[in-house]
């Protein structure tokens, strides 16, 4: 899998983390998804700047932290759909693909075990 691909899934995975559990700190969702908390900073942001998702914050005590609730979008359902779409595609060309190679792979066998027969006399 490529950089972009990897980008496009990390971003994919994040959106569905969002959308399931909006209160989630950064922290949280860098361990859920396996990534750097720097990434996860990062995806974040670019997806605050595309649309994606909102940040809304919910805190009624200022003198509490900060909370944030990261909202989808309906731009970021849009991506969802998109990059859900995206991912189904390339995993159908995969089966195909796996599907072909195991076909081929049993016509040799079967070649093979001929063979053999044929060498052996069975």
């Amino acid at each position: 899998m490529n950089e972009h691909n990897v980008y496009k899934e990390e971003t994919l995975h994040l959106i569905r983390e969002v959308e399931e559990n909006p209160t989630l700190n950064q922290r949280l969702l860098s361990q859920r998804l396996n990534i750097s908390l720097g990434k996860t900073n990062y995806l974040l942001k670019e997806l605050v700047k595309k649309g994606v998702i909102k940040i809304v914050s919910f805190s009624r005590n200022p003198e509490k932290g900060r909370k944030l609730r990261y909202v989808l979008t309906q731009k970021g359902l849009e991506e969802k759909i998109t990059l859900t779409f995206y991912f189904l595609k390339a995993k159908e060309r995969e089966y195909r693909r796996l599907k072909e190679d195991y076909k081929r792979y049993m016509a040799n066998s079967k070649e093979f075990t001929k063979t053999k027969e044929t060498v052996q006399g069975g």
